[in-house]
C-alpha cells in the first residue's frame, strides 16, 4: 500500500473538509460579500436618483432663471420705452413752453414798438405843431392869442391825422 493512495476514508474526510470549508465561506465570506455588494447597488441607485432630482432641480432653476432673465428683460424695455416717451414730452413741452415764450417776447416787442411809435407819432406832431405855429406867426408877423393857437394847433392835428 502507498502512502498517497486515497481511501474512502481519506476520500469522505476530504469531502467533509470541504462541505465545511463551503459552509465557512459561505457564512463568512459569501453572505458578507453579497451583502456588500448589495449595499453598493442599493447606494448607487440612491445616488443616481440624487442626482435625477438634483438635475430636476437645477432645470427648474435654470427654467426659473430664464423667466427671470426674460422677465428682467421685459422690464428693462418697458422702463426705457417710458423713459423715450417721458423724453419725447418733456421735449415736446419744452418746445412748447420756449414757442409760448417767443410769442409772449413778440408781442411785447409788438407792443413796445407801437408805443414808441406812438411817442414819437406825438411828438413829431408837438414839433410840427411849433413850425407851424412859427411859419403861421411869420406869415402874420403878428401874435397870435394863446387860445387861437390851441385852436389852430388841434385843426392842424386833426388834418396830419387824417392824412394818414
Amino acid at each position: 500500500m502507498s502512502t498517497t493512495s486515497l481511501t474512502a476514508g481519506n476520500m469522505i474526510a476530504a469531502i467533509v473538509q470541504w462541505l465545511i470549508l463551503l459552509v465557512l465561506l459561505r457564512v463568512y465570506v459569501y453572505k458578507p460579500l453579497l451583502a456588500a455588494m448589495q449595499r453598493r447597488k442599493d447606494n448607487i441607485a440612491k445616488q443616481i436618483q440624487d442626482a435625477d432630482i438634483l438635475r430636476e432641480q437645477a432645470q427648474k432653476l435654470h427654467d426659473e432663471q430664464q423667466a427671470l432673465v426674460r422677465s428682467a428683460r421685459d422690464d428693462a424695455k418697458t422702463i426705457i420705452a417710458a423713459a423715450r416717451r417721458e423724453g419725447e414730452e418733456q421735449a415736446k413741452k419744452i418746445v412748447e413752453t420756449a414757442q409760448r415764450e417767443a410769442n409772449y417776447r413778440q408781442k411785447a416787442a409788438l407792443e413796445e414798438i407801437q408805443h414808441e411809435r406812438d411817442l414819437a407819432l406825438s411828438e413829431i406832431r408837438g414839433q410840427v405843431a411849433d413850425l407851424v405855429l412859427m411859419a403861421t406867426s411869420k406869415l402874420l408877423e403878428r401874435d397870435i392869442r394863446e387860445q387861437d393857437q390851441h385852436h389852430l394847433v388841434e385843426e392842424f392835428l386833426a388834418e396830419a391825422g387824417s392824412l394818414q
